[in-house]
């Protein structure tokens, strides 16, 4: 689909959208935008990515938020209508409270998941062009450059910064021994 040369999204700009020449999207660390006479660089393969991980890991995420919202008690929100609560009050105010804790589990699942992410960097771009994360870069620490000692510092590193993140989840977040 991205292909500089039989993609269909690249098919589709050129003939829709006026692209003067086809866009490397996972290949090309910037493109040139111009707006209102301004020139922005944009990341191309970076956002690439990150969109195709935001594609392929919204499902997780939503069906995550459903379940607990689904889950939420009705008691909580009949009085939220019964005192007069607009629907963005009800939101903000009953809602919203009560799917922190859900959030926090995604970001932590998601900032974990990310951390560890290498097959999806790897099939996609190799770790090139602006793409390089912490697993990608320990595996060419170990296999290309041979360099043992670094790509397992990194991953030591890597672990510990986990470790404490999960600590700080389970302290302010996950409060062991509360009753759901």
């Amino acid at each position: 689909m991205l292909n500089p040369q039989f993609g269909v999204v690249n098919h589709y700009g050129a003939s829709l959208l006026g692209w003067d020449e086809p866009i490397a999207f996972l290949s090309e660390r910037t493109n040139e935008l111009s707006l209102f006479g301004f020139t922005i660089p944009v990341p191309t393969a970076l956002l690439t990515v990150m969109a195709f991980e935001t594609w392929r890991y919204f499902p997780f995420a939503f069906l995550f938020l459903t379940a607990r919202i689904a889950a939420l008690p009705g008691d909580l929100e009949e009085a939220a209508v019964m005192d007069g609560a607009t629907v963005s009050q009800r939101f903000r105010y009953v809602v919203f409270p009560q799917l922190l804790p859900t959030i926090a589990l995604l970001a932590v699942l998601r900032f974990i998941f990310t951390f560890n992410e290498f097959d999806d960097i790897y099939l996609l771009t190799g770790g090139a062009a602006g793409t390089e994360v912490v697993s990608v870069r320990v595996y060419d620490l170990l296999t290309a450059r041979g360099d043992v000692g670094a790509a397992a510092a990194q991953a030591l590193v890597l672990a510990l910064v986990l470790v404490v993140l999960l600590g700080l989840y389970f302290r302010f977040v996950g409060r062991p021994g509360e009753e759901p």
